[in-house]
């Protein structure tokens, strides 16, 4: 199957996923070496599930998937972030 189909597709199951799913599916990325950086255009902050502030979601979002390696070149250590565009990655810590 080619991307633009899993795009659509995926967009349809993205409803049903529940944290377990999304989390397993990281994980599976994690064992990989693959990490997911959700970039957004705001430099709004919402308090994060495990504390402190975050990036506020928006529409102008992009997901990007980035091994342990590219990240360190950004200045992002190895794990799955969120940060703002408004600002240089290697400031969004």
């Amino acid at each position: 199957m080619i991307a633009k189909e899993m795009g659509m597709i995926f967009s349809k199951h993205a409803d049903m996923m529940t944290t377990k799913h999304w989390t397993e599916l990281l994980q599976q990325l994690e064992a990989k070496g693959l990490f997911v950086v959700i970039e957004t255009d705001t430099n709004g902050r919402v308090l994060s599930p495990f504390g402190g502030l975050m990036p506020m979601p928006c529409k102008n979002e992009t997901l990007n998937v980035f091994t342990a390696e590219e990240l360190e070149a950004k200045g992002l250590t190895a794990g799955h972030h969120v940060v703002s565009k408004c600002r240089p990655v290697a400031e969004a810590k």
